[in-house]
């Protein structure tokens, strides 16, 4: 005889299913190894910032967590018990450390074996070995000239290797070869972007008469869609990752303005906003979005209150539609 498990019972144990699949870590704020620094009025009496500073980025890849401690000048590997597997520290920095961010490199196993590291204070980017942290390459530097940075904001590397740069000062996006060579510069409005498993380009361009369009160019420069999304009541796209159906991740500002929350959307190629949440940004960060497979996760931290509490990042779980 078969047994039959109640309305109550199924939905409990979805529930406990649910949360046994959900994603987080963990990281206490400090100075010692396993901890991320911060730099703030309590850990510096000397503080004049106008804002304090934690880690600026967090990428998750394969199941684990890779967090950029901007202040400690290390890269830092945990797996999904929240045990630290890589501490690397980045050498050669000089006088006020602030990583800005990162982006792995997976070598022919799948695993990341090196990561380009971006340096605010030096606008130059070192390529790390994740193995011994031997310094492989580095490039950039100060400058409004091509192949130069003046205000270094987001790193992405496609499967080829190449290494996407986005540069707010110079308002570009610079594309390098594996090997540090200059190969385009892309005009951007300081949107985001990303680069799909195909090392297709995705980025948003504001139009005053039409709102967004989404543009997509090959890996060889070459304009391939530029696809109306509208939504022109939003402020401050950022584009967060390209899904395996080609939506893009964004987030906006909501309409009316900023009050403490971002909305975060999958829009489709056709425009139509598939999925959403609402999300609370945390201060003084960059990269605080992941984009991940079927997961997004989101960073929590307080970097004014820290060395209290702890630097958070969760799997999120999108809005049920209505």
């Amino acid at each position: 005889m078969k047994r039959r498990i109640s309305a109550a019972l199924a939905v409990c144990l979805f529930a406990l299913s649910v949360a046994a699949n959900a994603q987080s870590w963990k990281i206490p704020y400090g100075s010692e190894k396993g901890k991320v620094a911060v730099y703030n009025s309590k850990t510096d009496p000397k503080f004049a910032e106008d804002a304090p500073y934690g880690p600026m980025a967090f990428r998750v890849y394969n199941e684990n967590l890779w967090v950029l401690d901007s202040i400690g000048g290390r890269i830092y590997g945990f797996d999904q018990k929240n045990e630290l597997k890589t501490d690397v520290t980045v050498s050669g920095l000089e006088g006020f450390k602030l990583l800005e961010d990162f982006a792995l490199v997976a070598g022919a196993s799948g695993r990341p074996e090196s990561a380009w590291v971006a340096d605010a204070a030096s606008c130059d980017i070192r390529k790390i070995s994740l193995v011994d942290g031997k310094e492989l390459l580095r490039i950039g530097g100060r400058g409004s000239e091509p192949g130069k940075f003046l205000q270094i904001n987001q790193l992405e590397v496609d499967a080829g290797g190449r290494l996407y740069v986005g540069d707010y000062g110079r308002t570009v996006i610079s594309v390098f070869t594996a090997y540090g060579e200059l190969v385009r510069e892309i005009p951007w409005q300081r949107t985001g972007f990303a680069v799909d498993r195909k090392g297709q380009l995705h980025l948003l361009v504001w139009r005053e008469k039409g709102g967004y369009f989404h543009r997509v160019y090959s890996a060889r420069g070459q304009l391939l869609k530029s696809l109306h999304v509208g939504l022109a009541d939003l402020q401050n796209a950022r584009v967060w990752g390209v899904t395996a159906n080609d939506s893009l991740l964004v987030s906006f500002v909501p309409a009316g303005g900023f009050k403490g929350s971002l909305q975060l959307f999958e829009i489709t190629e056709a425009a139509r906003i598939d999925r959403r949440l609402s999300f609370v940004p945390p201060a003084s960060m960059n990269r605080f979005v992941a984009d991940a497979g079927q997961k997004v996760f989101i960073a929590e931290a307080d970097f004014a209150t820290a060395p209290d509490g702890d630097f958070a990042v969760k799997n999120m779980e999108w809005e049920v539609k209505k």
